[in-house]
């Protein structure tokens, strides 16, 4: 009984032993096949693709256009260090790379794409044409372009008929003596300016039955227009000295001829009298009147052989219309006065010579200088890529990792991009010479019109 029971305990313990060791192999068996499954399943799964190099795909630029599309590289600019640079290149093998793919690598590196936008941004939008404005020459002249600089003159002369110039001084009368200087005073106009003659007086007599028909006569010989050497003789030809002397209206009717002509910058009344107001009108106040309209003519009278009443009446009229009044008691006195005025151009065509050729000349400088600073820039720029990249080509073939061969490529390849950027400078010069061929011809002309005007008024 006893021995039954060992044996069947031993049974028992054996059957144990054979349970728990083929638990633990198939658990051996089955990590060991897991490990397997994922060992053949990483070999089965299909390799990542490497990613390509954004060297392969590159194609050398061929235009300005090109290059400045492309990405600054990663050391451009202030960020360049040549042992950085060097350390960089050292990273990478490049004895398999063609001269394409080391060239790309290279301009990855030092590329200055992202800077050469700016200039030829710059040289597209600059504007080489003189821009400076003309100040308004006197009389309004034309230049030789063709161009009016604004408006014009516009010079009225209002003439004493009445029988007082018919006296004489110096055996020549009045009238002839004022008829003289007045034709020499208007030829001398520039030829721009618009002139006028309104004789007033001039009909019936002085005697006092006459006196309305001679109060009421006021009359435009030579309407506002530029000067005609004939037809203003004709036109002073046309009357003598008889009447009475209807100031005030000769003047009122002056503001209807300004106001049928075009808009001047100047519109100037000369009134050459030999007395006062004859006729009941007030002078001083038609001279504010015309002088406060619209029209802002200015009213000078030159007073011819006046005696001192006279000139206090002439003076207000001068004062009311703000002008001058001057005083001539001979013909060489009258045409003193034209003198003055004849100097008076003069100078103000010298002032304009001066300071138009000023201010044209500076902003030609202006320009120049700005796109010689420009430029100047852009070259250093072209100079330090093309330096980088040349010293990252010897650099390469010194540490053997590129061949001769190779190296001659890519540096024929430097070279071609730096020849395209040239064409950015050959803009460059074009605008340089618009310039200063823009800037000579306007100063040219402010020189010949001014010369032309000055030796017109010069009486040396």
């Amino acid at each position: 009984m006893k021995k039954s029971f060992i044996l069947a305990a031993v049974a028992v313990i054996v059957s144990l032993l054979l349970v728990s060791c083929g638990s633990d192999e198939q658990s051996v068996s089955g990590t060991d096949k897991k490990k397997e499954e994922a060992e053949q399943s990483e070999e089965q799964k299909p390799k990542e693709e490497e990613t390509e190099s954004p060297e392969k795909d590159f194609e050398v630029a061929t235009t300005i256009e090109e290059i400045i599309e492309q990405d600054p590289g990663e050391y451009a600019g202030n960020k360049y260090n040549e042992a950085v640079v060097h350390r960089a290149l050292d990273e990478k093998n490049f004895q398999d790379k063609d001269s394409f793919q080391v060239y790309a690598h290279l301009l990855n590196l030092m590329s200055e794409s992202g800077q050469y936008k700016e200039y030829h941004s710059f040289v597209k939008n600059f504007n080489p044409q003189i821009e400076t404005a003309l100040s308004d020459t006197p009389g309004s002249m034309k230049l030789e372009n063709g161009e009016t600089v604004n408006g014009t003159a516009n010079i009225a002369i209002l003439l004493d008929a009445s029988g007082s110039m018919a006296q004489k001084i110096g055996g020549t009368t009045k009238m002839k003596q004022a008829k003289e200087a007045i034709n020499n005073f208007v030829a001398s106009m520039p030829e721009a300016s618009n002139v006028s003659l309104r004789v007033y007086g001039h009909k019936g007599s002085n005697a006092d039955s006459d006196k309305k028909v001679s109060c009421d006569s006021t009359e435009l010989v030579y309407e506002l227009q530029s000067y005609d050497n004939e037809k203003f003789g004709d036109a002073l030809d046309k009357f003598e000295p008889t009447g009475w002397t209807p100031i005030a209206k000769s003047i009122s009717e002056a503001k209807k001829d300004f106001e049928k002509a075009e808009d001047a910058s100047q519109n100037i009344i000369y009134v050459v009298s030999d007395g006062v107001e004859t006729c009941g009108g007030d002078p001083a106040k038609a001279a504010e009147a015309l002088h406060d309209s619209n029209i802002e003519a200015v009213i000078n009278i030159i007073g011819f052989d006046v005696d001192s009443k006279g000139q206090e009446q002439l003076l207000k009229v001068a004062e009311a219309g703000g002008g001058e009044f001057k005083t001539v008691d001979s013909g060489d006195d009258f045409k003193e006065v034209w003198e003055d005025e004849r100097v008076r151009l003069y100078n103000e065509w010298s002032s304009w010579n001066a300071d138009n050729y000023n201010n044209v000349s500076g902003e030609q400088t202006d320009k120049k200088n700005e796109l010689y600073g420009k430029e100047s820039d852009f070259k250093n720029l072209t100079y330090d890529e093309e330096g980088h990249l040349k010293d990252a080509v010897y650099y390469l073939e010194n540490n053997e990792q590129i061949s001769d061969e190779v190296g001659n490529e890519v540096i024929s390849m430097i070279k071609q991009r730096q020849d395209i950027l040239s064409g950015l400078e050959d803009e460059f010069d074009s605008l340089l010479e618009t310039v200063d061929e823009k800037g000579d011809q306007l100063k040219e002309e402010i020189n010949e019109k001014g010369d032309e005007m000055k030796e017109k008024y010069d009486n040396d």
